[in-house]
């Protein structure tokens, strides 16, 4: 499969905000402004979403060839505390995206360092994989403050759950948390169902340059999705327009 550039709309969200930007109309801007074949949508996007705004969004990615590909949940998410709550927001999750056509969800589940309580949100997760299954839907992990941080934590919790639909959602910025940026992204890259390619994440240690994180993943065959996803104050238009243009020139090089 060729690795895909995808926009992650969290991009755009002060141009949403302050409605200079039609949500509806961002997967032509993908495609036609931004050169990228897809778009990543944030559940908090979706509030106040009846079946009109699903298929009207739908529409717009078909026709403007940039569908929408995954439903990303970035609410941090206590499978313990309120269980009940967070299976219900899963099954919802998995009929929006049902409904966007999308192929996966992620959500964020927090996991504590005992055992116990991880070894429950495990059984958890696998109960909810069941719903998520049934719509051909993936379900990705984006790693957190806590137990998913690590990545070899974060793997092991993945080959616990099973499957083949389930998998992790590395950012650019959870990998840079830990310090050892790049490392993390190719640990993690063979067990993600996508990557969101977040910039810029920092100075230093803490910082990973668009196209080296690209190159990383590619080191260990990662030919997914890759949603980038501007995180500065400037023109997000044209600061992801640049960061495109230098990833699409690697891939182009790489042949």
């Amino acid at each position: 499969m060729t690795l895909l550039l995808t926009l992650a709309i969290q991009s755009l969200n002060p141009l949403i905000e302050k409605g200079s930007q039609d949500i509806f109309d961002v997967p032509g801007v993908a495609s036609d402004t931004l050169d990228l074949g897809g778009v990543m949508i944030d559940a908090k996007h979706l509030s106040g979403w009846g079946q009109e705004s699903y298929d009207s969004f739908r529409n717009n990615g078909d026709k403007a060839k940039s569908p929408c590909l995954l439903v990303r949940d970035n609410t941090s998410m206590d499978l313990i505390g309120s269980q009940e709550t967070s299976r219900e927001r899963i099954q919802r999750l998995s009929v929006a995206a049902n409904r966007l056509g999308c192929n996966a969800i992620s959500i964020t589940p927090v996991f504590p360092s005992e055992q116990d309580a991880v070894n429950a949100i495990i059984e958890q997760l696998r109960e909810a994989m069941a719903g998520v299954e049934r719509l051909e839907l993936n379900l990705l992990l984006q790693p957190c403050e806590g137990l998913s941080s690590n990545p070899d934590e974060l793997i092991e919790i993945i080959k616990q759950i099973g499957g083949f639909r389930i998998g992790a959602l590395p950012t650019f910025s959870a990998a840079a948390a830990t310090g050892t940026g790049l490392e993390a992204l190719r640990k993690l890259a063979p067990y993600a169902g996508g990557i969101v390619a977040d910039f810029p994440t920092g100075r230093g240690k803490k910082s990973i340059d668009p196209v080296e994180g690209l190159r990383a993943v590619r080191e260990v065959g990662y030919s997914n999705t890759v949603a980038i996803n501007y995180l500065g104050k400037g023109d997000a238009l044209k600061e992801i327009s640049k960061v495109t243009k230098k990833m699409r020139k690697y891939l182009e090089d790489e042949k």
